[in-house]
């Protein structure tokens, strides 16, 4: 997790003590080595010794980036950042997402590790809570880092989830997961502004933001924001240790490393690239087809995106470019069509694109608008989300052809979020028969 000049992930121990990191989680400080012990399962107690504090923090981190992981891809070919190549397996995109479909049964990976990401985060603070008198709780740095992580895994549940479930309970609304993200990043600014933790502040500011827009409060989304500068970002990280869990599931089933599952062919962000040479999305022609064979149209092309390309690329979180983005949204909100392409073209300016055109009308800003959003946050688990949240709210401007159901995308169905998993339907008897 980084801005774009430095690291943010900090060595700190709860309670001023130093400790070993033990869980084999690396803290991704640039310069450190990242040669671990892993000395396996460890008693429940041990987490709520102060000095696990630091490991229980990276596991919050390590939990965020593998929940990350796996919905980011499964996410792409549905709202077709990916076309599907035919090839199935673990790092396939099977058939039901070729149509537009994610099944209980197959989303238990997204589901759970999704689910994972929020409990060990809150575990995690319920733990320093418990362990802590409230004043050294208030004025603890690793505490501001768990409600953070507590945030981005609500966050992730928000825009993806069809429905909320917390710990075994009955299914709700998935407004729920909104209002802890909330919550969580409420407490994350004020502990981060006690101890001093500018970064993870200002990670939480962006956080609240778009969540805050993804809830319809356009006024909180904008105050925050604003507090958030344009160079910010803030990461998910992924490493190469030779370890496939720890490496970005995207590069992996899309750089033939070994796989080619997924291609930029017939998608969006194939034409827009050759339209633009945005390096925002761009992509490579491998000279060769994809794994398998898809029922449109046999063996497909196989393009290599170029968006994640090596083991160890970070997915971002958050960022002050994404800042921008939300309040060019909110300037079409208002009908400021020319507030909105002024935002949108410094953006593509940041990156060496030339100008769009200007806009005949109202709806077109829009739908220029879902064009640039995504290219900005192409292959970062977020397009889902925003296809499901200006569906509900019945915002105006078509998405390309090649991310709707039709044709042209190969899509028979749309599904603009996650269901309830079969392992969670099995297991939680107040969903289960």
């Amino acid at each position: 997790m980084k801005t774009t000049q430095m690291q943010v992930s900090k060595p700190r121990a709860l309670g001023g003590l130093r400790v070993l990191w033990v869980l084999g989680i690396s803290l991704g400080l640039a310069g450190c080595s990242t040669d671990v012990t892993n000395p396996g399962p460890v008693q429940d107690d041990f987490l709520n010794d102060p000095g696990a504090a630091e490991a229980v923090v990276g596991g919050m981190r390590r939990a965020m980036s593998d929940a990350l992981n796996f919905l980011a891809f499964q996410a792409a070919g549905i709202s077709r950042e990916l076309h599907p190549t035919g090839g199935t397996g673990s790092f396939g995109l099977g058939v039901p997402i070729y149509n537009g479909r994610l099944l209980p049964d197959e989303q238990s990976d997204v589901w759970d590790r999704a689910q994972q990401a929020r409990w060990v985060a809150e575990d995690g603070l319920r733990r320093f809570q418990a362990a802590l008198d409230p004043g050294d709780f208030a004025l603890e740095p690793l505490v501001a880092q768990s409600y953070l992580w507590a945030g981005y895994g609500n966050r992730l549940l928000s825009e993806n989830m069809c429905e909320g479930v917390i710990d075994g309970s009955a299914a709700g609304d998935r407004g729920v997961y909104a209002e802890r993200a909330i919550a969580n990043f409420d407490q994350a600014i004020t502990v981060g502004n006690a101890t001093g933790e500018t970064d993870f502040v200002l990670a939480a500011y962006a956080g609240r933001a778009s969540v805050k827009a993804f809830t319809g409060d356009w006024t909180g989304a904008l105050a925050d924001a604003a507090r958030v500068p344009t160079p910010f970002t803030f990461e998910a990280e992924y490493y190469n240790t030779g370890d496939i869990v720890e490496a970005n599931r995207i590069h992996h089933a899309t750089k033939n490393q070994p796989y080619k599952t997924a291609t930029v062919w017939g998608t969006v962000w194939e034409l827009h690239t050759q339209e633009w040479d945005d390096p925002r999305t761009a992509w490579t022609d491998s000279g060769g087809d994809g794994d398998g064979a898809v029922e449109c149209c046999g063996p497909v092309p196989f393009f290599v995106q170029d968006k994640h390309p090596v083991w160890e690329a970070n997915i971002r979180l958050s960022s002050g470019r994404e800042m921008r983005m939300l309040e060019a949204e909110s300037d079409l909100r208002d009908g400021d069509i020319d507030g909105a392409m002024t935002i949108l073209n410094s953006l593509r300016a940041l990156v060496g694109v030339d100008p769009l055109p200007d806009p005949a009308d109202l709806t077109e800003a829009w739908s220029v608008l879902k064009r640039e959003r995504g290219a900005e946050l192409w292959l970062e688990g977020r397009r889902l989300g925003d296809f499901f949240r200006w569906d509900r709210d019945g915002t105006p401007g078509a998405l390309h052809p090649r991310e709707v159901p039709g044709a042209e995308s190969h899509l028979t169905t749309q599904d603009l979020c996650f269901p309830i998993s079969q392992s969670e339907i099995d297991t939680n008897p107040n969903i289960g028969g």
